[in-house]
């Protein structure tokens, strides 16, 4: 009976080690934000449905530096996660954006490649 409850306790704590720095490493492809839509940070995953690890989250999980998260949608059939900022990005620098999962897992910084010209 007590390697019942071992196994179910171990069960219970099982979603607390999903590795989102194993996901984003393994299955992200790029990460951008480009000039026709500089207030759009794309992230595009190889398998389109692993998008679906993220239907749980909420914007308030991402966070830019200097910038407002307004929202997030996932597009389930292309396999991208698009964080929307309230202020556009201008030609510049490659940026980091933090991902903090209130849920589970660690927090993950992804470099974001500035195409905006």
């Amino acid at each position: 009976m007590e390697e019942k409850k071992l196994i179910i306790n171990i069960m219970a704590k099982k979603k607390f080690l999903f590795n989102w720095t194993g996901f984003f490493s393994q299955k992200l492809v790029t990460a951008t934000v480009e000039t026709a839509a500089p207030t759009l940070v794309v992230l595009t995953f190889a398998v389109p449905g692993s998008v679906k690890a993220f239907s749980r989250n909420v914007h308030t999980e991402f966070t830019l530096v200097g910038k407002t998260v307004s929202s997030i949608a996932l597009d389930y059939t292309a396999g991208t996660l698009t964080v929307t900022v309230t202020v556009a990005y201008v030609a510049g620098a490659n940026f980091d954006l933090t991902f903090n999962p209130v849920r589970r897992g660690d927090t993950v910084v992804q470099t974001i490649t500035n195409n905006v010209v």
